[in-house]
């Protein structure tokens, strides 16, 4: 079971140590497996920032229910990066979470059209924005083709935590 771990006050890393996987994207080899990072934000409004590989999506739901408590909202999902790693439990958080609320930039949802159709509740961030939880605040900032046309990253103003994505990722 996955309880998530405390970065800071009321900000959790959620995501997973997949150690199952031998090759990522079928090309390079894993010899000690890879991590997918995402986070939760427990404040007035709960944030998710990224989502997990769709085949360990139990135990990303576990630590959120085991931050949150069972059967409480999720207000919104930021889209830091559509890549499968970050995105591919998408349509099952929005189906878990009927009014969450995605959080991306133009390029972010043309691939969520693309990869996933169309939802209702969308928000669409450019450089500088701000999304206010309650006690903590994300800024949004646009680093398009760091990795993919979409990329971007989320800081979080009170803590100071930059949600990076892939931009500093590495395998081992």
């Amino acid at each position: 079971m996955n309880h998530g771990i405390k970065l800071s006050q009321n900000i959790f890393w959620i995501g997973v140590n997949d150690r199952r996987t031998h090759l990522f994207e079928n090309l390079w080899p894993l010899d000690k497996g890879i991590s997918y990072n995402a986070y939760l934000i427990r404040d007035r409004k709960n944030a998710l920032i990224d989502t997990v590989e769709i085949g360990h999506v139990e135990s990303y739901f576990d630590a959120i229910d085991k931050i949150l408590g069972s059967g409480k909202n999720v207000d919104y999902l930021v889209i830091n990066h559509m890549e499968p790693d970050h995105s591919g439990a998408l349509k099952l958080i929005t189906q878990r979470y009927p009014d969450i609320t995605l959080v991306g930039n133009r390029n972010t949802f043309k691939f969520v059209r693309g990869f996933f159709g169309d939802f209702e509740r969308i928000l669409e961030v450019e450089e500088g924005d701000t999304l206010d939880l309650g006690a903590h605040s994300l800024t949004f900032v646009m680093t398009p083709m760091l990795h993919w046309p979409e990329t971007m990253m989320t800081f979080e103003t009170k803590t100071q935590i930059l949600f990076t994505g892939d931009v500093f990722g590495s395998f081992g």
